[in-house]
């Protein structure tokens, strides 16, 4: 269990379980279901083994689209049982399934009753809330690359409809089982990007204030919610 105290403003910095920090973390590329139709292109997500489990388990025993995926299920099944250098297709690329990233630190931030505005893969305008936002921010490197990921529970998300009332999300346009409703709950089961960074430094510049100046940016988790809509 996580315990803390709100800061002024809403949000507040918080410290991760350490049997969570002590896991080792995974890229995985999916086929981007937030680009425009007409192209393609692969997205990445990240978590432990046992989570990204879950997200194929999950498409698995969908009885709707576990055929569809049926070389996804095939190829996560075989890096299971030892098959590590197992490649899938996405965007048409036979790429790794699984790839190792590095995480140079891990914290959770809570935000509350908080309105902004979401750019969609169009440059269409949403306007969205919440109640409450419970993330949890990754700092990884990787093909010497160096980014910030988060996973989010949102508690009552809503966005302004064409009639500009404030409703929650219905249909799930990204990749599925990506994203999850659960009663006032929407969360997303796998880290998606947050932020990018040009170099090591920098990243342990943003890691290092973050506590001072948290700032989610929740980009990526809705861009899964709308895809390309």
């Amino acid at each position: 269990m996580i315990n803390a105290t709100l800061k002024k403003g809403g949000i507040c910095f918080l410290k991760l379980e350490k049997k969570i920090m002590n896991k080792q973390i995974y890229k995985l590329c999916l086929d981007d279901y937030s680009a425009a139709s007409f192209t393609s292109f692969g997205k990445e997500y990240f978590g432990t083994f046992e989570m990204i489990e879950s997200f194929i388990d999950a498409i698995k025993y969908d009885e709707q689209i576990s055929e569809k995926f049926a070389d996804l299920i095939s190829t996560f099944d075989n890096y299971k049982n030892g098959a590590k250098n197992v490649t899938h297709n996405v965007a048409y690329k036979e790429v790794p399934f699984l790839k190792r990233a590095k995480c140079l630190g891990k914290t959770n931030s809570l935000l509350m009753n908080y309105k902004w505005e979401h750019l969609n893969t169009w440059r269409w305008p949403y306007n969205m809330m919440f109640e409450i936002s419970q993330s949890e921010h990754l700092w990884l490197s990787f093909n010497k690359r160096y980014v910030r990921c988060i996973k989010t529970v949102f508690t009552n998300l809503q966005y302004q409809n064409c009639t500009g009332e404030y409703t929650t999300p219905g249909m799930l346009w990204g990749f599925p089982h990506q994203i999850e409703i659960e009663k006032s709950k929407v969360f997303n089961r796998l880290f998606v990007v947050e932020k990018c960074f040009k170099n090591k430094q920098e990243a342990v510049e943003d890691m290092n204030g973050f506590s001072m100046k948290p700032d989610p940016v929740y980009n990526e988790i809705i861009n899964d919610i709308f895809g390309d809509g």
